[in-house]
């Protein structure tokens, strides 16, 4: 019992001095299990976490997949007159509205109208509508007609073509009273104003397009609006839309206002209008709304509305009394006054010119003065364009700014008005420039002077232009050079393979140099009148020409081989006598025993037949 005691005693005694270490791993393990169970629910976490939200821009509305145009309905026209009801001499509008693309619609161009129907086409237009998420595509086809008679017409119905398909268009009728009827209210059209009817090439006008409302209806808003002329440039970044009261025909009437600015690209007379969709409360873009407005609650009905033909002269520019520095600036213009950066500036610091200009016409396309060309200033314009410009002075010698030129068009005096920006003071320093730059002398810890090298005294390799040596003509020549050179060679070893082929061809040029040395040294003999160089120079000439046809070296060859060389005329009793008595002359020199003299003069005119003879079979 004694032993089992002290046993468990021994054991208790140990567990309780080892339990902080117990502790201590428990904890470590649990905070472990911890990590471990956080990273295998955090894939989890993270895809239960909803996307963040991202303010809606401009940006993020182009990543937004838009609506589908929906083109997969049935296709169906109508057609109608305004006002279904008229008086002779009143104008009335025929409108053809297909629920189709307006590229896909093939429509007649001609419509089966009655004779005393006077049919003008006006234009044609298409609009989408969003219905239940797609886009509905609609396009309108409107006409004029103009009757000059009463009675009941009628359009009957006529086929179009969309996306290769017939499509019926209903017929429409019109009733057509005589003259002296109340009339009907006129149809609703769009009414253009522009601040000027007589303007010139390049000048920017504010047209004005007006939708005015009925007494007592809802505003109408106008969508799609265009202005049918191709001699016009429509800035659209001038728009503005409003809702104003306006006086119309001595009534006040809350009219749609879409007012922007063009400019004319052609001269002569050019007829403006205007086309666009009434659209009710479907208002589009920021719109400036004064006063009280009525608004619609239904659902728009989109109508495509034109305007009368609004007349525009357009004069050129005049060419007489002009400025220089024109950009096209047309209008008033103010020139504020030029200001420099620094009335003190050193040779080749920059120097900053700035300037404005304001005035009543408008500065979305204004285009700045541009810099001009000083020998002593470096000129950039700077960015943006229009706000200024960045000088360097080059020398010492300026003392002023140069004058940029620049000038505007007034359209009412019909001048030009001079803005040339001045020249302004400066005082430009040369002899003032840093002269010592401080560098650190690692071994003393003091700044130690380092001066600039002395100015050259003589000035360096001049050139005649500034223009890069690979834009020069030469340069492209220069490229071409070996392109040459290696034409050269390929034909140079080309030939060469060729002398190698064909080695009489070198041998009878060798000997043909070599005969013309030997008749030059022969006529000197003549001359000289020695016979025995005349004998000499007269075979080894023979030898000469005759070698190649053997082949063998000249000196090789013997009377006989000569004369085996000469055809029938050649060898003429009288040749072959002179061959024979010259190889004999020559070999004198070999014999003992002295040879006859020999008749120079007449030997001469004999061995000039037979060389000539020899010299064309080489």
């Amino acid at each position: 019992m004694k032993v089992i005691a002290h046993q468990n005693f021994e054991r208790r005694s140990n567990n309780a001095f080892r339990a902080p270490e117990f502790v201590a791993r428990d904890w470590i393990g649990c905070c472990r299990g911890f990590i471990a169970g956080c990273l295998l629910l955090l894939p989890f976490c993270l895809q239960a976490q909803a996307p963040p939200r991202i303010p809606a821009g401009n940006l993020m509305q182009l990543q937004v997949a838009q609506p589908e145009v929906d083109t997969s309905g049935p296709v169906t026209a109508t057609a109608s007159f305004d006002p279904r009801m008229a008086v002779v001499g009143q104008k009335v509008f025929y409108r053809v509205t297909v629920n189709a693309a307006e590229s896909s619609i093939q429509f007649p161009s001609k419509i089966p109208a009655p004779e005393a129907m006077n049919v003008t086409f006006l234009a044609n237009g298409q609009i989408t509508r969003l219905m239940a998420n797609k886009f509905l595509p609609s396009t309108t086809f409107i006409y004029e007609i103009h009757i000059t008679t009463n009675g009941y017409f009628s359009i009957p119905e006529y086929s179009i073509q969309v996306n290769g398909q017939a499509v019926e268009v209903p017929a429409a009728s019109l009733n057509v009273l005589p003259k002296g009827n109340s009339p009907p209210p006129e149809p609703r059209q769009l009414t253009v104003e522009i601040s000027s009817t007589n303007v010139y090439l390049g000048e920017p006008i504010r047209v004005r397009v007006m939708l005015p409302t009925k007494p007592g209806s809802p505003i109408d808003a106008l969508r799609e609006v265009e202005l049918n002329n191709t001699g016009l440039m429509v800035n659209k970044t001038s728009l503005r839309q409003s809702i104003e009261t306006l006086n119309i025909d001595g009534q006040l009437r809350q009219s749609f206002v879409y007012e922007i600015t063009v400019t004319p690209i052609a001269t002569g007379s050019i007829d403006l209008t205007a086309q666009g969709f009434s659209s009710g409360r479907d208002l589009v873009g920021p719109i400036t709304i004064s006063g009280p407005v009525n608004l619609t609650s239904s659902l728009p009905g989109y109508v495509l509305l034109v305007s009368d033909p609004l007349k525009i002269n357009v004069r050129p520019l005049p060419m007489e009394n002009g400025l220089p520095g024109f950009t096209g600036a047309i209008g008033k213009f103010i020139a504020e006054k030029p200001r420099l950066s620094a009335a003190h500036v050193h040779v080749g610091e920059l120097l900053h010119l700035s300037y404005g200009f304001h005035g009543d016409a408008l500065l979305t396309r204004f285009v700045p003065p541009e810099p001009p060309h000083d020998r002593d200033w470096q000129i950039f314009e700077d960015k943006p364009a229009g706000t200024g410009f960045t000088l360097i002075p080059l020398t010492d010698e300026a003392r002023e700014t140069p004058a940029i030129p620049f000038c505007s068009f007034d359209p009412e005096t019909g001048k030009y008005l001079d803005l040339t920006i001045p020249s302004l003071p400066v005082t430009v320093i040369g002899e003032s420039l840093p002269t010592q730059l401080s560098l650190p002398d690692e071994t003393k810890n003091k700044v130690k002077p380092a001066r600039l090298s002395a100015f050259a005294t003589k000035p360096g390799r001049a050139t005649d232009s500034l223009k890069p040596l690979q834009l020069r003509g030469w340069f492209i020549a220069l490229q071409l050079l070996p392109a040459l050179i290696f034409l050269a060679l390929w034909r140079w070893d080309r030939h060469r393979r060729f002398l190698e082929a064909h080695p009489d061809i070198v041998r009878r040029r060798q000997a043909n140099r070599a005969l013309r040395r030997e008749k030059a040294l022969l006529q000197k003999a003549v001359a000289a009148a020695d016979a025995k160089a005349f004998a000499r120079h007269a075979v080894k000439a023979m030898q000469v020409a005759c070698a190649p046809h053997f082949p063998a070296h000249p000196e090789a060859l013997v009377c006989g081989e000569v004369l085996s060389q000469l055809d029938d005329a050649g060898q003429s009793p009288e040749n072959g006598k002179t061959v024979r008595k010259l190889f004999e002359v020559a070999d004198s020199r070999f014999s003992p025993t002295p040879r006859a003299p020999i008749d120079l003069p007449r030997l001469h005119q004999s061995v000039q037949q037979v060389l000539q003879k020899l010299e064309e079979k080489l």
